[in-house]
């Protein structure tokens, strides 16, 4: 017994077949271009300043504890800093941003510079990240008046501040780490 096909049955066999391809073609652009729009709006992060005022040799020492802790796997400071998604200028830092501007929000406390400190940090953009748009905040040590490390996050317009030793004492490795942790501002720039 030989089954025939009549031409308008071979014409929805070939139609269904190519609706199958298309429909298998399309799922498969869906499953590869998906990922790069759900990255759409993500903000990675928190991107950060550093800044220590400090010269001397304690104040080398307390950066080299922050490079120490920082490139260690295991921080995630309660989930704030993400290995390979967060960012810390320490070195090479946006150049309206210099020791004096720092000085002028941290220490002498001026409102002005303040705001100034917020629009260069909210309009800073990396050559090398030009995915990202502006900073979440600057952490600054200083030894004056006192060892403290503080935080300036963008849009709060206001200094926080830890001790991390007193005057004439050296800051300890968890002290630095923790008040680091602690004032660690939290991602801005998605909103």
């Amino acid at each position: 017994m030989q089954l025939q096909i009549s031409g308008d049955m071979a014409l929805v066999f070939r139609l269904r077949s190519f609706a199958f391809k298309l429909l298998r073609q399309g799922a498969l652009l869906f499953v590869v271009l998906f990922p790069i729009f759900s990255f759409a709006g993500y903000a990675g992060g928190p991107y950060v300043v550093w800044v220590n005022l400090d010269r001397s040799s304690d104040g080398k020492e307390v950066d080299r504890i922050i490079v120490d802790f920082l490139a260690n796997k295991s921080v995630e400071c309660d989930g704030q800093w993400k290995m390979g998604d967060s960012l810390l200028y320490m070195k090479r830092r946006p150049p309206s941003i210099d020791d004096g501007l720092v000085r002028d929000v941290f220490l002498g406390k001026k409102k002005t510079k303040m705001k100034q400190l917020d629009a260069a940090l909210r309009s800073y953009r990396d050559a090398e990240f030009p995915h990202h748009d502006g900073l979440d905040g600057i952490i600054v040590y200083s030894r004056q008046p006192e060892m403290k490390i503080m935080s300036f996050t963008v849009r709060t317009r206001r200094v926080e501040s830890v001790a991390v030793a007193s005057q004439g004492n050296i800051p300890m490795k968890e002290d630095v780490e923790e008040a680091f942790c602690a004032l660690l501002p939290p991602i801005t720039r998605a909103s």
